[in-house]
């Protein structure tokens, strides 16, 4: 069996209309799901062109380096 990485969305609705939806590392697993969490703080990074022929793989390892940096930054 192929190895799985957990991946969760994040879909995101403006007042003005606007949706995105972020995919990435899980935030909120579901038995963790009836526990009282609030944000505490939203950062978005540069808009990132990424080549077509990216596997699932590579991007993930993206994610996660740019993840530790940026919990590097906050402590």
């Amino acid at each position: 069996m192929a190895k799985q990485v957990p991946l969760q969305m994040m879909m995101v609705n403006l007042t003005n209309g606007q949706r995105g939806m972020f995919i990435g590392l899980p935030l909120v697993d579901h038995k963790d799901a009836h526990q009282a969490t609030e944000v505490e703080n939203i950062m978005f990074s540069d808009i990132q062109k990424l080549p077509e022929e990216m596997t699932l793989a590579q991007l993930m390892d993206m994610v996660k380096t740019q993840y530790c940096l940026c919990n590097q930054r906050a402590n």
